[in-house]
């Protein structure tokens, strides 16, 4: 049996991945007698890429009014079945402590109306509403793993989906799909020739089903896929040559009726066809994804994961998708959720996502949700998140070093691990035995502040007299000194949760040493984003906005992204008498300006100079449409600046400048892309791993959005499965041996268990 040797594990990064990858190592039995862990974090506060803080900032008349400003928009899906359960775990722990909500299911609400906003031809701003089906009794924090499934299932789940939809629209049925349809023996010749065959298995002639309706041919559809084999191994090549032949007669009859129905709003434009059109556009797009799917034989996840050598708007064109499916809302609000505009340039013809990231979030968004489609937090991400994972964290025994910046990760002479993590420390703590501690009470919850607390640090007065934003990586700030890790003494392992745009700057051996680091580096790419939040004095009815209170994507870009938070406003501290009564979040990609030199100290209030005047045009000539009320006789396409709460009391667009915009350029900041061919290169958690070579570090395991954790795109769901893999990695790698042996591991609770993931369609470990 391998001796137990106690590991000093150092996790550098305080994101979702790095909090999970602690979470999991403490959540074995006796782990204190298997690891010392501590976390190292830039600046003051934990989150990364989800951070949030409380606006600190007194006013003239009032006390800080602690506002929450998040680093970007952040609501959770209902099929983020790993993260929910890590939360339930973490409140479950925390059952009775004070400072965080009281229960998991006090900390999130569901949220099912969605909006596509969609441009016409006219000009005209189309809302595309689909208010989806809510569960009361379902919540996504699951107390048994959930069944993901094969691409078949989802093929069969597809065709049921599509079924219902058209029963569901009887306009469909009065228009001319019941047309005879004529193949011609020239261009399709194929289709003639299975004809016979596809009427002999479905029992009916070959002129009744040629002059089926697209109801009745979508019946057959459904019916003879689910006659076939749950097993895809047990299908032969005449069952997809059948179900394919179906689904392009599917897509001819759904042809006319789009026909119909686009010549009928050319004279009239009604509800009735709009529903139409949105609904045959949304069946081309599920006939265009199951036929890619069956044409190319991807049925099981691995063959799945070579679909990402494609961009997904191209692939389902080339798979029957017509021009107005891949260029509609539907598509598009893909790419805007996904960020998947290189160099932050916000057009679709830049667009790049690759399709297998994309079919996986459609296919999981819309599927497996529990109870309700989103999952909004009840306060920032960091009080919700953050606040109680810390917390637990600390009870469990793990150690917190705030004011850590890493520079540089050194190899040994051997270039196969790590043996220096060299850092700066930022600050000096007052109190260095008692640590630093980060929270602040707001009303009933301890928050994350915008700012640090200068009351425990040694050089606060100067720090916030010289407004020094330690988190940046342009400050001009100074280290107080520099911090080396030596391997075998204050470390065996490290986990790298800082992600990917960080890398050129403090993995340069790492790099230099490894060609998968190379092209890893290379081929990920990120982008810089923007998130902004308005405080308003009307409610959003009196806006203007005359539906149910919405998430609503597609619109104008750069911000294609907009939320109603107004469910927040209990949860900060303004003035009864100035109270907004509604807060608007905005979100999308900025044109990126680059990395320059970190002694470029004036970049960063450049920039916000420049996106703040960009975002001051979007809201002075964008917003009508969203809230027609909210405009001026004088200005009848932009925002009413009096509507915007400010208790300082500036005029006109000054007002901006009392809200929350922020720009996310630092490095570690920027948004990891999903972008066509990236995917082969992303490597795994462990990444001392041997294929014909070794492709990592013997002591470094990785974690983030950024690694191969099978999900493969910017969300925390990925993120988090990212920390659940490092960590069963290094239990696996510790106790190899013992791993193997299930009567072992069965018998002796002392030792560690990983526990299973809920495999995210395409995770093979």
């Amino acid at each position: 049996m391998i001796e137990n040797t106690k590991k000093k594990i150092v996790i550098l990064g305080g994101g979702m991945g790095a909090m999970v990858t602690a979470f999991e190592l403490t959540s074995q039995p006796n782990w204190q007698d298997l690891y010392d862990i501590t976390l190292y974090q830039l600046g003051w506060r934990l989150g990364g890429k989800c951070a949030s803080g409380r606006n600190m900032t007194p006013h003239q008349s009032y006390e800080p009014d602690y506002r929450i400003q998040e680093h970007g928009l952040h609501i959770f899906f209902g099929f983020y079945a790993n993260t929910f359960r890590v939360m339930k775990e973490c409140y479950d722990a925390l059952e009775n402590e004070k400072g965080i909500f009281q229960g998991i299911e006090n900390a999130f609400q569901p949220h099912s109306f969605i909006v596509f906003e969609d441009e016409d031809k006219q000009g005209r701003w189309v809302p595309w509403n689909i208010d989806f089906p809510y569960s009361k009794d379902v919540f996504p924090w699951p107390d048994k793993d959930m069944e993901v499934g094969s691409p078949w299932d989802y093929i069969l789940k597809m065709l049921e989906i599509m079924l219902h939809k058209h029963s569901d629209s009887p306009h469909l049925d009065s228009l001319s799909s019941t047309s005879r349809i004529e193949l011609d023996p020239d261009r399709e010749p194929i289709a003639l020739e299975l004809l016979p065959q596809v009427a002999k298995r479905l029992e009916v002639t070959k002129e009744n089903l040629l002059s089926s309706s697209h109801k009745e041919v979508l019946a057959y559809t459904h019916q003879f896929a689910n006659s076939l084999p749950k097993d895809v191994q047990h299908h032969s090549s005449e069952d997809h040559n059948v179900l394919t032949w179906l689904l392009e007669l599917l897509t001819k009859l759904a042809r006319l009726n789009l026909e119909d129905v686009m010549a009928k709003l050319e004279e009239k434009f009604e509800q009735p066809l709009i529903d139409a059109h949105h609904l045959l556009i949304t069946l081309n797009l599920g006939y265009a994804i199951a036929r890619g799917v069956l044409v190319n034989q991807i049925f099981n996840w691995q063959s799945f994961n070579d679909l990402d050598q494609h961009d997904f708007r191209t692939w389902v064109g080339h798979n029957g998708a017509w021009s107005e499916t891949a260029n509609s809302v539907l598509v598009q609000v893909m790419y805007d959720l996904l960020l998947a505009f290189p160099g932050g340039i916000a057009t679709k013809e830049n667009g790049q996502l690759g399709a297998a990231a994309t079919i996986r979030w459609i296919w999981r968004m819309i599927f497996t949700y529990k109870g309700a489609i989103m999952w909004k937090m009840n306060a920032g991400m960091g009080d919700t998140i953050f606040t109680p994972l810390y917390i637990e964290l600390k009870k469990r025994g793990v150690k917190f070093e705030f004011f850590h910046r890493v520079t540089n990760l050194s190899l040994n002479p051997e270039q196969n691990a790590i043996v220096k993590v060299e850092m700066g420390q930022q600050v000096t703590l007052k109190n260095p035995e008692l640590g630093y501690n980060p929270l602040i009470p707001v009303k009933d919850l301890l928050s994350w502040p915008s700012e640090p607390l200068y009351d425990q640090i040694v050089e606060g007065e100067k720090l916030k007299e010289e407004q020094i934003d330690l988190e940046s990586f342009w400050t001009p700030w100074t280290d107080v000194k520099k911090v080396t890790l030596n391997h075998g003494e204050d470390f065996d392992i490290v986990v790298l949760g800082i992600s990917i745009g960080a890398f050129p700057f403090i993995c340069e051996e790492l790099i230099n040493a490894k060609t998968e680091w190379q092209q890893m580096v290379k081929s990920l790419q990120t982008v810089t984003t923007q998130g902004g939040q308005l405080w308003l004095k009307p409610t959003l009815k009196e806006l203007g906005w005359t539906q149910n209170s919405p998430v609503l994507g597609t619109y104008v870009e750069p911000l294609d992204t907009y939320a109603d938070m107004s469910d927040l406003i209990e949860r900060e501290n303004w003035p009864s008498d100035r109270s907004p009564k509604n807060i608007a979040y905005f979100t999308g990609v900025m044109e990126d300006p680059g990395i320059p030199a970190p002694s470029q100290y004036n970049f960063p209030a450049e920039q916000q100079q420049k996106i703040s005047g960009r975002a001051i045009d979007w809201l002075n000539q964008k917003i009508a449409p969203l809230w027609p009320n909210a405009t001026t006789k004088d200005n009848p396409h932009g925002l009413d600046w009096n509507l915007v709460v400010d208790l300082e009391d500036e005029q006109g667009e000054q007002r901006f400048y009392s809200q929350f915009w922020r720009v996310n350029i630092t490095p570690s900041e920027r948004y990891v892309l999903s972008v066509p061919g990236s995917y082969q290169f992303r490597l795994q958690a462990d990444t001392s791993r041997w294929d014909d070579r070794p492709r990592g570090f013997n002591n470094l395991y990785l974690t983030g959005d950024w690694v191969d954790n099978s999900f493969n795109s910017g969300c925390v769901e990925a993120t988090t499965m990212a920390g659940m893999q490092a960590a069963k990695a290094i239990i696996k790698q510790q106790f190899s041996q013992e791993y193997h042996r299930q009567q072992i591991i069965g018998e002796n609770d002392a030792w560690p268990k990983p526990r299973s993931l809920n495999l995210s369609l395409g995770d093979e470990g």
